[in-house]
C-alpha cells in the first residue's frame, strides 16, 4: 500500500477533543492477544517494547502488566498523550508525542513493537521498513 485512503492528519487529531469519553466507548482488546504477544513474541518482564499510537492506552496497560518495560507510547495527538500520562503513573512507560515517521529512535533498541489499531494510519512499507530496523535480532 503506497497511499493511505485517509488523510493521516485525521486520524492523528480525530479522537482527542474527548480523550476521557473516547476511551470511555472503546472496547478492551481480547484477552488473546497479549497472550500471543507472550507466547509468541515473548512479552516478559523487561521487554524493550515500543507502542505506535497508544491513543488512551487500552493496549498500553495490558502491555505494562505482562512486563514491557520500558515501554516508548508514541502517540502524535499530545491530548491523547497527556490523557495517557495522566491515567497511567507507571515508571516504566515512557510518552512521545509524536507521529511514528517523525520519531527519531535508536536502532536495534527495542525486542517488540506494537501497534494496536493504529498502523493503518501509516504508510504500511515504509512503517514496516522503519520497524524492522527499531527491533533488536529475534524481535517481534
Amino acid at each position: 500500500m503506497n497511499e493511505l485512503p485517509v488523510d493521516s492528519r485525521f486520524g492523528r487529531a480525530a479522537f482527542g477533543e474527548d480523550p476521557g469519553g473516547y476511551h470511555a466507548t472503546r472496547p478492551a482488546y481480547p484477552s488473546w492477544v497479549f497472550e500471543v504477544l507472550r507466547e509468541r513474541c515473548h512479552l516478559v518482564p523487561g521487554t524493550a517494547t515500543f507502542e505506535i499510537g497508544a491513543g488512551t492506552g487500552l493496549a498500553t496497560r495490558p502491555l505494562l502488566d505482562q512486563g514491557a518495560n520500558p515501554l516508548l507510547a508514541i502517540e502524535p495527538d499530545s491530548r491523547l498523550a497527556d490523557y495517557l500520562r495522566r491515567s497511567i503513573p507507571d515508571t516504566a512507560l515512557s510518552v512521545t508525542v509524536s507521529a511514528f515517521e517523525d520519531t527519531t529512535l535508536t536502532p536495534a533498541g527495542f525486542d517488540l513493537g506494537v501497534s494496536a489499531t493504529a498502523f493503518h494510519w501509516l504508510n504500511e512499507g515504509w512503517a514496516l521498513s522503519k520497524i524492522a530496523e527499531l527491533l533488536r535480532p529475534r524481535g517481534w
